[in-house]
């Protein structure tokens, strides 16, 4: 069960879909997948929900479907025979959080509320639906819910779209983003399968949120990290002398010797470093063991800084917790 809330993590947004016609979700799957959304969640707004399911996951084996707008018990028992992965609800219904629980299946219940949540952690769950996000306060409301509750984790859903994507993604109570933008009615009846494809992926671009905060030059050693930083400062950037390094302004940072990287190093800024790493992985990008630096204890709070294990034209790359 762990895994599907981590596989969840990696992908950073699900797409919440309600399709009027089943023939259509294998071509929806492969757009999904392919702009970089292997998740689904299906909702029993419509007669097909079942099918739907059941024709994503065979057209795209790997995918992550599950079901969403699970109002009963006898919708769960549905959405499990029809292979559904997880089980999201709009609202907290303590029978089907029961057969969940008892079937193994992750189950995110919708909460808007103190008292919610706290019905939902006596049944054991870490993971819940915030629903309506927007309307109930957004991001601020997330990170209120932080104090009193450090041990639950979100899937905000409803008014989340690309404009405010990255302030949910940032915040470490966050599991998952939810979203209906990229998969509107008239893009499914329409096969604007392209056009979806094109909007997940704009919408993983905003997730990330990848920006470069500065740059690393090495040098040789103390005397010529001070002469470029020195000649730096004709430029207006002033320098700021540390323990192994001089910055010069914000933008800079002048190695007192050979650091990492051949050249040196760029700081790319990202708004969760897991979420960039298990993205990163696709592309050859690994995390360099022993560069590590947590938010706070090690291994059980999320990464601050990590170096990867390829350079780029020269430059060793390491990513920074916004």
């Amino acid at each position: 069960m762990a895994d599907i809330y981590e596989q969840m993590r990696d992908i950073g947004i699900i797409p919440v879909v309600a399709i009027e016609d089943a023939s259509k979700a294998a071509d929806l799957a492969h757009a999904l997948v392919k702009g970089g959304l292997p998740a689904s969640e299906v909702t029993f707004r419509t007669a097909c929900a079942e099918e739907a399911i059941k024709e994503m996951i065979k057209a795209e084996p790997n995918m992550i479907v599950g079901a969403g707008t699970v109002l009963n018990v006898e919708q769960a028992e549905r959405a499990h025979k029809a292979g559904a992965k997880f089980i999201v609800s709009p609202g907290y219904n303590p029978d089907v959080v029961d057969y969940c629980i008892k079937n193994n299946i992750p189950t995110m219940p919708g909460i808007s509320n103190p008292t919610e949540i706290t019905a939902c952690i006596n049944k054991g769950l870490k993971y819940l639906k915030l629903f309506p996000a927007e309307s109930k306060g957004g991001y601020k409301i997330i990170d209120d819910f932080g104090g009193p509750f450090p041990q639950i984790s979100f899937m905000p859903t409803g008014g989340v779209k690309t404009e405010n994507l990255s302030e949910y993604a940032k915040r470490k109570n966050i599991l998952c983003m939810g979203g209906t933008w990229m998969v509107k009615k008239p893009l499914i009846e329409g096969e604007k399968w392209d056009e979806i494809t094109q909007i997940c992926k704009d919408a993983v671009k905003a997730m990330h949120g990848f920006y470069i905060d500065h740059v690393g030059i090495n040098t040789k050693d103390d005397n010529d990290a001070m002469s470029v930083a020195d000649t730096f400062e004709l430029f207006g950037l002033k320098k700021k002398v540390g323990n192994s390094s001089i910055f010069s302004s914000d933008a800079i940072e002048v190695m007192k010797g050979a650091g990492r990287g051949t050249c040196g190093h760029l700081s790319v800024t990202c708004n969760n470093i897991e979420r960039a790493l298990a993205y990163l992985k696709q592309f050859g990008f690994s995390p360099v063991a022993g560069t590590e630096k947590w938010m706070g204890k090690e291994g059980a709070s999320p990464l601050k800084v990590v170096y990867l294990d390829k350079e780029v034209g020269g430059f060793a790359i390491h990513l920074k917790r916004a």
